[in-house]
């Protein structure tokens, strides 16, 4: 009996993509290079140097409803973002960071066959990456 190989079931044009290298968390960086975690300021994930405001960390703390899948239309954080904004809540949306929702955009616009501009820094690699997601040239 042949072995079964899951890579005869995936699309060439993706299994044939570049593999994403993710940034490198801190613990590991830290060992690398023999610094302490609290005296490395990282730039490359697009993350918040300073962490979560105390704030917010307090409201974690005394929210009891991690057991249930959230609203997924955000539907009480949409309402006071409006007003605080001044835009309506139909217009306002939010993703689980800028990476999917710049992803969501692409899907909604781009046509197969369409070609996107790079303009190096601000197009980051892992967008370009989705391309062929996306069935458009970059």
């Amino acid at each position: 009996m042949a072995a079964f190989n899951v890579e005869n079931l995936l699309r060439p044009d993706i299994y044939g993509m570049e593999e994403y290298t993710p940034i490198e968390p801190f613990e590991v960086l830290s060992t690398r290079l023999g610094l302490p975690a609290e005296r490395i300021i990282k730039l490359d994930g697009n993350e918040n140097p300073y962490g979560p405001s105390p704030r917010a960390l307090a409201a974690l703390g005394d929210y009891r409803g991690y057991h249930v899948y959230p609203d997924p239309e955000h539907t009480l954080l949409r309402e006071a973002i409006q007003d605080y904004v001044g835009v309506d809540k139909a217009h306002i949306m939010f993703g689980a960071g800028s990476d999917e929702l710049i992803d969501l955009i692409m899907r909604l616009f781009l046509q197969p066959g369409d070609a996107i501009i790079n303009c190096p820094p601000h197009l980051w690699h892992v967008l370009l990456r989705r391309c062929p997601l996306w069935g458009i040239g970059g």
